[in-house]
């Protein structure tokens, strides 16, 4: 059973399924702070066990786990009478239809995508929480009815019959006859009105006095409900009894729906005596079972068709279509960086934000075209086009226009843009899960182009998005499976030539995928929310390797480590940073941390606390690809920056190209105003060495003293102690 609902100290029991450490944390403190009552488990087997020892109301259950993975938690817990009403919400890193299929066949209600958003989350949780309570609450109040009916028809049944001989009992069936929140009406046998009750006047309207001797048939809706009223006389006139629902009318003409229980009462020779009716205003019931019917095809916050609804639309207008010989192409529509509208004016600025788009994107379409919304800022349109989508085309350019232009939500001026993947029927596929996931597929394509744009599917699109997703298939076992490898680059001192550092590299070499290039798995696995876990890896392992070349008396090698965007935001990356370094006794001057010029500029603001909490712990911080970006040197001076790393684009060409030799010098000069440090990524040559040591560079590292090496050939050249200026 669930707990008690009337609780009024929390908003709901959630179980939490999340092998993440990281994310079962970030989920349990969110909804924590939102007021519910939390469990967690970290695999599947435990949640098996917490969900029996006490049901909660509901269970976020992330699909890839280690051991019993979420379906098949799912499909045992669907499997228990006690568990299966419980409602399930997939967790999952992957925008893979066939997995969505696959759980709402099992029984889940809803999948939430990683990485996790905050109003996402809340707002999913709150509705099924509510609805499940709605529906819990529904099912019990039925049962009541009907047993309350039910008890109270043959209580009274009772009473009428045994009056005469037993006066106490009539006073009690008086009491109860006036004191009962059901309208009771007692009629002769030719259904003429003898008594009614108190109730019976609240939910009609009619005194008693009003509806003495008139037929009961005055209190009916009318032609409306006529069939119900007279299958109601045909089983009363056969057994004498009937139950279920009718629609009845106020005196003040309105009407609404009751539940009611008739019954022929009869003497002891037989003979029908009286009828006697108990009636239920059950409206605001039926409000309630309307809401969980709309709920269950719409989305809650744009009354938008939901996937389901739009699915059965969608295979209405494919037949529609073929039967025409047109197409039927599905839009998939999502908001180009519409977090930072929840976070530059909050949430409730942002849902405004989506119901404007909503009606916007309805009042765009034609009349028999489909808008949806499948949660988040993603939207989907279904439209019926010819063989030239001459329609659909002009709906895409009609949709970029209208959202460029500014939203004023509560006094706010907001700019919305958006990117659009189309996919066709027959030509992209058939059903309505195939061409969602190709329409996608071209969604990816319209981000990566620039935003703001449409893309149409092709196969080709479908071979990237199929080799990303075997890259992120793969990706997040790599750990567990000792994939990775870190390759250390010499950064050599351009004064001295002597090995001052080096830059640990990472290089994943996998049994399925080969030697993955880090260009093509880096960006991925910020996308899929697997970077910290990779990043975490790469810091614990340098540092293990610094700790080993001291034991070594190789001496306090300095190694810098990039820090990805993700890491970077993370309030969790300074504390691990403090105890690994605490764990291997290290001084913090071993490690050095890189950051990307794009990282630090996205939100300079930001940018400046985080830098200051990672130079509190007395680790060096280097700006990596220095001047590819756009960096503000009015933001640059404030950075606690302690190097700048020249980028190897400016290198390559610094003696043959007057503008490239300019940047470098420029960048010199400006770090050395600043009192900083300044590395030139990727000398290849000896031109380039002493082209850089005659403007004053301070180190270099690249092909023209070593390549990345693996952390055994780089202790040789600790050993070795080789010269930059003996190569």
């Amino acid at each position: 059973m669930h707990r008690d609902l009337s609780e009024p100290h929390t908003k709901g029991e959630v179980l939490i399924v999340e092998d993440t450490p990281a994310s079962l944390k970030l989920l349990s403190d969110l909804l924590t702070d939102a007021g519910y009552d939390v469990r967690q488990a970290p695999n599947g087997e435990l949640a098996l066990w917490t969900a029996q020892s006490r049901p909660p109301e509901l269970i976020l259950l992330d699909i890839r786990m280690p051991g019993i993975d979420g379906f098949e938690v799912c499909r045992r817990l669907k499997q228990s009478p006690e568990l299966r009403q419980v409602p399930v919400i997939f967790l999952s890193a992957q925008h893979d239809t066939d997995d969505k299929v696959r759980g709402f066949a099992l029984g889940a209600v809803d999948f939430i995508a990683k990485p996790f958003q905050a109003e996402e989350i809340l707002a999913r949780t709150d509705a099924h929480v509510r609805l499940g309570r709605a529906q819990h609450a529904l099912a019990q109040e039925r049962a009541t009815l009907e047993q309350r009916v039910a008890e109270r028809t043959a209580e009274l049944a009772r009473e009428i019959e045994q009056r005469r001989a037993n006066e106490e009992f009539m006073r009690l069936s008086s009491q109860v006859f006036e004191a009962t929140r059901d309208a009771i009406v007692v009629t002769d046998p030719e259904a003429r009105i003898v008594a009614t009750n108190p109730a019976f006047t609240q939910i009609s309207g009619y005194s008693r006095d009003e509806v003495l001797g008139k037929n009961i048939t005055m209190l009916h809706a009318g032609e409306q409900d006529a069939a119900n009223l007279a299958v109601m006389a045909q089983a009363m006139g056969r057994s004498g009894h009937w139950s279920g629902e009718l629609l009845a009318r106020r005196k003040n003409g309105e009407t609404y729906p009751g539940l009611l229980s008739a019954s022929s009462l009869r003497n002891g020779a037989g003979e029908v005596t009286n009828h006697v009716a108990l009636f239920l205003d059950i409206t605001e019931r039926k409000a309630e079972q309307h809401l969980i019917d709309f709920l269950s095809h719409h989305d809650a916050l744009t009354g938008l068709p939901n996937r389901l609804l739009a699915r059965q639309r969608f295979e209405q207008s494919l037949a529609n279509a073929r039967r025409e010989g047109r197409c039927v192409a599905v839009m998939c529509l999502d908001l180009d960086r519409f977090r930072s509208i929840n976070d530059s004016y909050g949430h409730e600025v942002g849902d405004k934000a989506l119901q404007v788009v909503s009606h916007f994107l309805t009042d765009s379409v034609r009349e028999g075209d489909i808008v949806t919304r499948q949660g988040g800022d993603e939207f989907q349109i279904v439209v019926q086009d010819d063989a030239q989508l001459g329609a659909t085309m002009a709906l895409a350019q009609k949709i970029l226009a209208g959202l460029r232009r500014e939203l004023v939500i509560d006094g706010q001026q907001i700019t919305v843009t958006a990117s659009i993947g189309i996919a066709v029927s027959p030509l992209d596929g058939n059903s309505f899960d195939e061409l969602l996931r190709n329409a996608d597929t071209a969604l990816y394509r319209a981000k990566e182009t620039g935003r703001d744009n449409y893309a149409f599917f092709t196969e080709r699109m479908d071979a990237e998005i199929r080799d990303k997703l075997a890259i992120q298939s793969q990706l997040r076992g790599a750990i567990a499976r000792d994939e990775f490898e870190v390759h250390y680059q010499p950064q050599m001192c351009l004064r001295s030539g002597r090995l001052a550092g080096a830059e640990a590299l990472l290089r994943w070499n996998n049994a399925v995928l080969g030697r993955v290039p880090p260009n093509r798995f880096i960006p991925l696995a910020e996308e899929y929310g697997l970077v910290n876990s990779i990043g975490d890896w790469v810091l614990e392992s340098v540092c293990a390797q610094i700790r080993v070349w001291q034991d070594q008396g190789l001496g306090d090698v300095k190694v810098s480590v990039n820090l990805a965007a993700g890491q970077f935001a993370n309030d969790a990356t300074v504390p691990y940073v403090e105890s690994t370094l605490r764990r291997y006794g290290l001084a913090p001057s071993c490690l050095g941390l890189e950051i990307t010029e794009g990282t630090v500029m996205g939100d300079p603001d930001k940018a400046v606390a985080a830098l200051h909490r990672l130079k509190d712990i007395g680790v060096s911080i280097s700006l990596d690809d220095f001047g590819t970006g756009y960096s503000s040197l009015g933001y640059l001076k404030r950075f606690p920056i302690d190097t700048l790393k020249i980028d190897k684009s400016f290198v390559d060409d610094v003696t043959t190209s007057a503008n490239d030799a300019a940047i470098a010098l420029s960048v010199i000069s400006l770090a050395h105003n600043l009192n900083m440090q300044v590395i030139a990524e990727g000398v290849e040559t000896r031109e380039q060495v002493q082209f850089l040591t005659e403007r004053g560079c301070d180190e270099m590292q690249g092909y023209f003293f070593s390549r990345p090496v693996s952390a055994g050939e780089f202790t040789e050249l600790l050993r070795e102690r080789r010269n930059l200026f003996d190569v």
